[in-house]
């Protein structure tokens, strides 16, 4: 028997198993410290980010110490990052990672964003330049060619790598997708965007963690700015860990606190001063004159003393000082709010903290809590109860103006048999006032009732005295929600957008309504959408969770800015008014719901305060309102 060959004595693919477990195997036994790799081998090109250059340590100290916990070395399993906008998470950690695992061959990678056109925005736009810009694009395997057939290991959503490493970029909702690999390193981008579950298959999280199941060693890393307190992922995940807050070191006194905004019975924290501007008169920010109060000897310090502080701050974890414990010992947490961040100038947060009229506004401060702080937002809703609203109404009468009154809008809710409208005056800083409740009835299937003529011309003709001077409603927002033609038997009860709607038909000869419609969820207060059908060619949908939270964020207060006033009308509408509250309506879902049957009242007034944003009355300096009352008085 003659000499034989290896190609005698294997198979082809036996010879090809054999070559990729040779090119699996690693160059070096030693894996060196992440950061030190990084900085010689990682370039951030000028259209992935302003700090472009060389990866440089100095640039991100506070992600240093969440950059080694992602080293094979560190038994570190699972990390979560709470984060503010402008924080350098994604680029330097999330990329980071995905170059390191990557290039000493430490497993596959799963990145998950929000949605696949997402993923496919990132993929061009960050990953692939990561590749090209890390030395990894001499890692990634070629277009082969197989039976005649086309393969290739570098597409959008897919990309391979020698030595077994696969990325996978990929959506939240595309469970079949997580289900076809194990990964030993998963990132969780933009996390809080996750739906409770995908497929009916079970919550996401779990889904995820079974994707390591196979893996010995392996990291789930979750990245994302918080949202509310009670549904936020990033935050329960945050709570799931050992919950690390930075301190840092007070240049003056050298002892350590962790950074916080002023105020709120706090006599130390980042704060500023206002003033004068000399042409318009209205107060500004004096950015010289912001800066941080000590703690601890009460010092003052500018923003010049942070790079020093983050270089030499301590990540520390704070589980023992909270209700929370973590579900493992292997699961670290960072806060990493907006006050630390080096891409976030403590002029630019204390500017827009000013933008929130000092937290009064609070569809802005809860904006500012969740982007610029990096925290989730607590819920401001206080329970109400009907009887003590009624019990401190105020002295006018129903259909009186009140000193203070400037402006009407209205809002209306249609029933089967009825509209009700609620108008509403408005003054300086949001203070309201309710003017008076008007209920119109008649059939509201068609519109050749005489209900919505009787609507149409008093809403056109109404007039309320303001300083002696007519004024008319500026806009009515009517709910579009209650559609007679609905079909009960139909799988989605309200399809606004395919057919033509009575009350849209009705507002495109009534210019004087908007027609909305309420969204449960987070979004933006007012969002304009094409009507398709029908003579309306737009509607506005409203954010209700947030404007109803609004609401009950100042129903305490009696005067002033943001105050709302109630007439001496009948106890129904106050009942009506306090007739839902914030609660868990089902497993993981919370929402608005009822305590008492009719809210007309409340939808109606959220549909007016709706209207006046819609018309920027809530954000009109106190200037301008000065200016329209002198202008009416005048006019007399």
């Amino acid at each position: 028997m003659g000499f034989q060959t290896a190609k005698d004595l294997y198979s082809k693919s036996e010879i090809n198993f054999l070559l990729n477990k040779i090119d699996a195997l690693p160059t070096s036994a030693a894996i060196p410290c992440i950061v030190d790799w990084l900085e010689q081998n990682r370039y951030m090109p000028p259209e992935i980010t302003e700090n472009y250059g060389q990866f440089n340590r100095n640039m991100i100290p506070h992600l240093i110490e969440p950059l080694m916990m992602l080293h094979p070395d560190n038994p570190t399993t699972h990390l979560t990052m709470m984060k503010s906008v402008q924080s350098g998470a994604t680029t330097s950690l999330i990329e980071g990672a995905m170059a390191f695992f990557t290039k000493f061959k430490l497993g596959s990678c799963l990145y998950l964003t929000s949605t696949k056109s997402m993923g496919k925005v990132r993929s061009s736009s960050a990953l692939d330049v990561l590749i090209d810009n890390s030395g990894l694009d001499k890692l990634l395997k070629p277009i082969s060619k197989r039976d005649g057939s086309r393969k290739t290991a570098d597409t959008t959503f897919y990309k391979e790598f020698s030595g077994g490493v696969k990325w996978l970029i990929t959506s939240y909702n595309s469970i079949g997708d997580m289900k076809s690999n194990t990964f030993h390193l998963i990132l969780a981008d933009e996390w809080d965007e996750a739906g409770i579950e995908i497929a009916d298959q079970g919550d996401i999280a779990g889904i995820i963690e079974g994707r390591t199941m196979a893996a010995r060693n392996y990291k789930i890393v979750f990245v994302s700015t918080p949202s509310r307190m009670e549904t936020s992922r990033i935050y329960k995940s945050y709570c799931e860990g050992d919950q690390r807050q930075m301190d840092v070191h007070c240049p003056l006194c050298g002892r350590p606190q962790i950074l916080e905004l002023y105020g709120q019975g706090k006599k130390y924290g980042l704060t500023f001063n206002m003033k004068k501007d000399k042409a318009t008169g209205t107060k500004l920010l004096d950015e010289t004159a912001v800066r941080y109060i000590c703690k601890h000897c009460s010092g003052e310090f500018t923003e010049a003393h942070k790079q020093n502080m983050l270089e030499n701050g301590i990540w520390r974890p704070t589980w023992q000082t909270t209700n929370f414990r973590p579900k493992t010992k292997n699961h670290r947490s960072y806060n990493n709010q907006g006050l630390l961040s080096p891409f976030l100038p403590w002029t630019r947060i204390c500017q827009q903290f000013v933008n929130t009229e000092f937290g009064q506004d609070l569809m802005l401060y809860k904006d500012f809590t969740i982007n610029y702080m990096g925290r989730p937002w607590a819920s401001q809703v206080k329970s109400s109860h009907w009887q003590d609203l009624y019990d401190r109404r105020d002295s006018y009468q129903a259909g009186d103006v009140p000193k203070g009154v400037l402006q009407f809008t209205g809002g209306a809710d249609v029933q089967k048999d009825r509209i009700e409208v609620i108008i509403t005056g408005w003054g300086i800083g949001g203070e309201s006032w309710i003017i008076e409740k008007k209920i119109f009835f008649g059939l509201t299937e068609t519109l050749d009732d005489p209900i919505w003529a009787e609507l149409g011309v008093w809403a056109l003709t109404k007039e309320y005295k303001v300083h002696g001077q007519a004024q008319a409603i500026l806009r009515i927002a009517i709910d579009q929600g209650y559609n007679p033609h609905e079909k009960k038997n139909l799988g989605r009860l309200k399809d606004f957008a395919l057919k033509p709607h009575i009350v849209q038909n009705f507002v495109a000869d009534n210019h004087i309504f908007i027609a909305v419609r309420g969204v449960a969820g987070e979004g933006e207060i007012i969002t304009p959408k094409k009507v398709q059908g029908g003579k309306l060619t737009k509607r506005y949908d409203l954010c209700v969770d947030l404007l109803k939270e609004d609401v009950f964020s100042r129903i305490d207060r009696t005067e002033g800015q943001g105050a709302i006033h109630f007439p001496d009308f009948e106890k129904e509408n106050f009942k009506q008014f306090c007739s839902e509250v914030f609660k868990e309506l089902s497993p993981k879902k919370f929402g608005w719901g009822k305590v008492y049957e009719r809210n007309e009242v409340l939808d109606c007034y959220v549909y007016s305060l709706a209207t006046a944003h819609y018309l920027s009355l809530i954000q009109r300096p106190a200037e301008v309102w000065k200016e329209l009352e002198q202008y009416i008085i005048e006019s007399r």
